[in-house]
Formats: structure tokens, sequence, C-alpha cells
């Protein structure tokens, strides 16, 4: 098994930052159409950057991870960081090895990450 496979399992297995944040300044829901995963972020944001961010969802294990991972990149990125990260910075972070079937798995979270700047 790859070492990102196993980086994959942990944060599916263990996701970092899950959980409801109070006092959220931003709370956003995005699911994923084709497979039924959904995801709630919540957000605090301090002069345009992510301070922290918390996380709820029902999910595959790709789509938890990338959840799990994002949340514990986005601290301190303002909107240009996090679209300067784009689509191909999560499918890094997650190893490279992401097929086209699951792209908006792994990218849901990160959908909705750039919900909270709008």
């Amino acid at each position: 098994m790859s070492e990102y496979r196993q980086i994959i399992i942990d944060h599916y297995k263990n996701p970092r930052n899950m959980g409801e944040l109070i006092g959220a300044d931003k709370t956003i829901d995005e699911a994923n159409s084709s497979c039924g995963d959904l995801i709630k972020i919540f957000v605090k944001l301090t002069n345009g950057k992510i301070t922290d961010m918390k996380w709820q969802g029902v999910g595959c294990a790709i789509s938890t991870a990338g959840a799990s991972m994002l949340s514990e990149k986005v601290t301190g990125m303002n909107k240009i960081d996090l679209e300067k990260f784009g689509e191909t910075g999560v499918v890094e972070m997650l190893g490279g090895e992401i097929n086209v079937g699951r792209m908006k798995c792994a990218t849901l979270a990160y959908r909705g990450l750039l919900k909270v700047f709008d």
C-alpha cells in the first residue's frame, strides 16, 4: 500500500478538525450529488483570512480525508491563497492519484471553502 493511501485511510478513520465550530463566521453546506457525500464547513475569519475551520460530514474515504487534510492546511489562507492552492493542490495533497470519477469527492471540501469568501 502506498504511503499516500495509508495517509488517506488514517484521515478517514481519524478525521482532523471534525465537529461544530461554535461562533463560526461562515457556515457552508456542500454536497456531491453524484455519490451522496455531504459536508458542512464552519469557518472563523479574521481580516479576510481563515483562522479556524471545522467540519461535519458523511462521505467516502476520499472526501473525508480531503476535508480532514484541508482543514489542517487552510489556516492563514485568504481567498487568493485558496484559489492558488486550487484543485491541483488538493489532488497533490491526496497523493496525486485521484481518478476522474473521484474528483468531485476529493474536492468537495475545497469547493465548499471557496464559497466562504462569496
